[in-house]
């Protein structure tokens, strides 16, 4: 006897639980399937338009109902917006497990803060029911609009490019959304993806789902059955489907359904009934044959990456289906795909003619001609490093990679990686990661703890590396690392086939090589300071007879120059201009980065010369240039080229241009902005009438500024060079700063309003700094950056332009600042080991007095004298200075706490008020670079190099 469904009224067996059709329970309410969909036996309350919840949300209308949940469009009357109101239905109000998935929902999306996510505005109750207001998505949903049929390539990439980004945001919080499908996803009128319905949402975590597969809901036309709490069966993952645990890569399955039903019309798993449809998921495949002509390869093998059945071998992170799609979507086709893709039917015609003979005949020549030349395929992927971590890890602000972070195995076979936790506690450090091409995951190395700047030896057996101020070495799987020297800083090293490796470990440093054993290093350049600062990122000729490494004109060079250093004469010469990080390859190229563009030239490697012109290959490649740190802007970039034929890089470009604020900061803490404009604002003034402000800025243009506070406009005072921290004359007259075309930077001077060219005041092979002038303004205090003792203060006699010393200990001393009344110098020394604000008597001699007591910086004197502002770190203090009957100071204390505050160094970057009562400062801005954690990988990337351009002849 046929037992009939009390929905859909088909008739199923005597011994059917559940509707072979609709998945209806065919017992009692008290024996339903728990997780199936509620409103199929629970009818929806539609609450009524007009009624008015938690006393401001009037609704307007039913949008739809679900097991989670009634939903309706609502005016939130306070506001003046219509928003989305989601109510628990009534029935389950008693319900505590309902009411916890309910909360639940709406924490998750409390997290998720993304423009492709629509948001949560509040969790409210109102009479006894819970509901949370939404944003309200307007447009339709995709299912909506795939039911008219398929959507153009273009416009499924760009669709599923959003949708990929919003599941990035949720994957980066940690959580995943488990019911993925095109109901689920909101367009808006102007084209914009809004993914809808986390309720079935849970953070990362082994589980198993604890679904039957036999309770799962009919594929009806619209797939829109809800409530089916763990997925939906035409998008259900394998293990879903198996039940067993599951992650982020049933997102990955899902996102690939969708991609594949918006670029046919049809879905990529179907079935008559559900437990069909589970089967084609287990067992089958999608149509592949569906998939448009002129659907580009990478799109095509990132859908078999997404739907491999084996969650080991699918797609790792959503973040690479992003890339895919962005790349294919910004790049063309390249004529050798589009030659694949011509139909068959193109050569039959002339086959024919001629019988089966000239048939067979007409078949291969035609084929030759239409088929391009055998080559392997160029093919791209994208490589997350470990989940928290970020490349490089020299602790850099804005945690862009300062030195090169990865290198490649010339076969290809893996890669290393420096990377640290993106929220280091004070015990974090960085360390080597080893990432092996046939491995889903990278292991940390042992051995290399604190370590960066990796590279690897030419036999790929050994890491090199720089840790804890001396060069290194490890065995490729870890071990007990060697020293093999000092180096105070890394600036590259590159392991040479003579077994020799060449490095730079300082920032004003030539080029050194010690043997791969350890040993003492050997000096090979030493850098011309007439024209250049410093040598560094050194990388081998492939025959070892020479070396190529950038010069460094000034500490802060937006335009490096590549030179080659002959080993046998150690001479070197310049052979590209504004380039850095030169690779010399086998198939006679030169790459090089220029402003964060990947170049390319011939290179006769017989010569040793530059042919023709270079031309750009690779965009966006990460290059450590424009950094607001001079130790941090190394000109390194992030890539490696194999022997075999792969390019590893990280994306990111040159560091942007910085819109920082100029900014008023009262004594408690409170900011209001001073200009209206935004800019790389470095070390204000304030002129001595307290009516102008001089400020430097960087970045492509190194600049001295005069910003009227009256009129509210600033006006650029030098012109072309590299200038540093302008400070006035007592009079207002004139601007002090450092500035240099090349070469070290020392002291010139200018009037203010710009009526005369700049004079020279001081000569000199170090770089030097101006800090204050005594208030008579006969004696400027300066900073003067020598080799062997470091930052040391100076006094310059601005009549005679006699220079004298005043402070040069082994210690750094910076930021000199005379007391209003000449009488003492305020300054910051890290002689105790942390930089601390000391004062000593002007000229001198005398004693010393330590003002700060925790670490201090930048000090700045009040107007009268009794009071010694400093910073410390997001800090500013105060002490008391009492000058009646000696030197006394006071106990510190703290003022307040502002993060987001720039700095200075090695001179002030902040001043007093011209009222005493606030303080001058900057205010960075918002919105820096993403962490670096992403490395793409291209095979095969030297095919495409020779065929773009062709390699120099002997």
């Amino acid at each position: 006897m046929a037992n009939k469904c009390p929905k859909c009224h088909s008739d199923n067996t005597d011994t059917a639980r559940f509707c072979s059709n609709c998945a209806t329970s065919l017992t009692s309410a008290k024996t339903a399937i728990p997780f199936l969909t509620e409103t199929l036996e629970s009818p929806v309350r539609v609450v009524a338009p007009g009624t008015v919840f938690a006393g401001r949300y009037e609704i307007l209308g039913q949008i739809g109902a679900g097991g989670m949940g009634e939903v309706y469009r609502a005016l939130d009357k306070n506001l003046g917006r219509h928003v989305a109101i989601k109510i628990l239905p009534a029935a389950f109000t008693e319900d505590k497990e309902r009411i916890a998935r309910f909360e639940r929902e709406a924490k998750l999306l409390a997290v998720l803060n993304h423009p492709n996510i629509a948001a949560i505005h509040g969790l409210e109750e109102s009479e006894g029911r819970r509901f949370f207001v939404l944003e309200l998505a307007e447009g339709e949903t995709l299912q909506a609009r795939l039911d008219r049929g398929a959507l153009a390539v273009d416009e499924a990439l760009e669709t599923c490019r959003q949708l990929a980004e919003g599941l990035e945001g949720a994957h980066e919080k940690g959580i995943i959304h488990r019911d993925l499908k095109p109901g689920n996803i909101m367009i808006t009128p102007e084209g914009k993806v809004k993914i809808l319905d986390f309720g079935l949402a849970k953070a990362y975590g082994g589980e198993t789902t604890n679904i039957d597969i036999e309770k799962s809901p009919t594929i009806t036309a619209q797939m829109t059955e809800p409530g089916v709490i763990l997925g939906t069966a035409a998008y259900m993952s394998p293990e879903q489907a198996r039940s067993r645990p599951v992650d982020k890569r049933i997102d990955i399955w899902a996102f690939g359904c969708v991609l594949f039903e918006c670029l046919t019309g049809a879905r990529a798993f179907y079935g008559e009934t559900v437990s069909d449809t589970l089967a084609h998921i287990l067992k089958g495949e999608p149509d592949w044959s569906k998939l448009p002509p002129d659907t580009p390869i990478r799109i095509r093998t990132l859908l078999r990456r997404c739907l491999e059945k084996d969650p080991r071998r699918r797609l790792h992170d959503i973040a690479d289906a992003r890339i895919e799609t962005e790349e294919s979507l910004s790049q063309p086709l390249a004529p050798e795909e589009v030659a694949i893709r011509r139909p068959v039917h193109a050569w039959v015609p002339g086959a024919l003619l001629g019988g089966l003979i000239l048939a067979v005949v007409a078949t291969a020549l035609i084929t030759r001609h239409l088929k391009p030349a055998q080559s392997p395929a160029v093919g791209r992927f994208a490589l997350k490093v470990e989940p928290g971590h970020w490349l490089d890890g020299m602790r850099v602000a804005n945690k862009q990679p300062s030195r090169t972070a990865l290198a490649i195995a010339s076969d290809g076979s893996f890669i290393i990686y420096a990377a640290i936790t993106e929220n280091p506690g004070l015990q974090a450090k960085p360390q080597i990661y080893l990432r092996r091409m046939d491995q889903m995951e990278a292991a940390p190395v042992a051995g290399t703890e604190g370590g960066i700047s990796p590279f690897l030896s030419p036999d790929n057996r050994w890491i090199g590396f720089w840790a804890d101020g001396k060069l290194k070495k490890v065995p490729l799987n870890g071990g007990v690392p060697a020293t093999l020297c000092d180096a105070p800083m890394p600036f590259g090293a590159d392991w040479g086939p003579d077994n020799t490796i060449v490095f730079s470990s300082g920032r004003d440093l030539g080029l050194s090589r010690i043997s791969g054993g350890g040993g003492k290093p050997e000096v090979l350049t030493v850098p011309d300071r007439a024209s250049e600062y410093g040598h560094r990122l050194p990388h081998w000729l492939p025959d070892g007879r020479g070396v190529l490494f950038t010069i460094m004109r000034l500490k802060w060079d937006l335009q490096p120059r590549l030179a080659l250093l002959d080993l046998k004469t150690r001479k070197w010469r310049v052979v590209m201009e504004d380039a850095a990080e030169g690779r010399c390859l086998g198939t006679e190229h030169l790459v090089f980065l220029r402003q964060g563009t990947l170049m390319v030239v011939a290179f006769n490697l017989g010569r040793l010369e530059v042919k023709d012109q270079p031309v750009p290959i690779v965009a966006d490649v990460m290059q450590a240039l424009n950094v607001p740190n001079s130790n941090s802007n190394t000109a390194a970039g992030q890539y490696s080229v194999s022997n075999s034929g792969w390019l590893a890089y990280v994306p990111g470009g040159i560091f942007p241009e910085e819109e920082d604020s100029l900014v008023r900061v009262d004594q408690k803490g409170d900011v209001q902005p001073v200009a209206s404009f935004k800019a790389s604002f470095v070390a204000p003034r304030f002129s001595p009438d307290g009516k102008r402000i001089a400020y430097q800025t960087y970045g492509k243009e190194w600049s001295v500024w005069v910003y009227d506070l009256n009129r509210g406009t600033a006006s650029r005072l030098t012109g072309e060079g590299w200038v540093q921290y302008p400070i006035w004359t007592p009079d207002g007259k004139r601007l002090v700063f450092g500035w240099c075309a090349s070469g070290p930077q020392n002291l010139y001077w200018e009037n203010a309003d710009g009526s005369s060219p700049m004079e020279r005041l001081t000569t000199s092979e170090n770089w030097q700094y101006p800090g204050s002038f005594t208030p008579d303004g006969s004696t400027l205090a300066f900073v003067e950056d020598y080799a062997e003792t470091g930052e040391d203060i100076r006094l310059l006699d601005m009549k005679s332009r006699r220079m004298t010393p005043f402070l040069n200990s082994k210690a750094n001393e910076r930021c000199p600042e005379f007391s209003p009344d000449g009488r003492w110098l305020a300054y910051s020394s890290n002689e105790s080991g942390r930089y601390e604000v000391c004062v000593r008597p002007s000229p001198g001699p005398g004693g010393r007095w330590q003002i700060s007591k925790e670490g201090g910086d930048q000090p700045v004197w009040s107007k009268d004298g009794k009071q010694l502002f400093y910073r410390q770190a997001a800090q500013v203090w105060v002490a008391d200075i009492r000058t009646e009957r000696g030197f006394s100071a006071g106990k510190p204390r703290l003022l307040f706490e502002q993060r987001g505050l720039v700095g200075g160094y090695p001179i002030r970057g902040w001043d007093l008020w011209p009222d005493g009562q606030a303080f001058q400062m900057v205010k960075a801005g918002e919105g820096k670079p993403q962490p670096a954690t992403e490395i793409i990988l291209v095979q095969n990337w030297l095919e495409e190099l020779k065929r773009l351009v062709p390699a120099g002849k002997k």
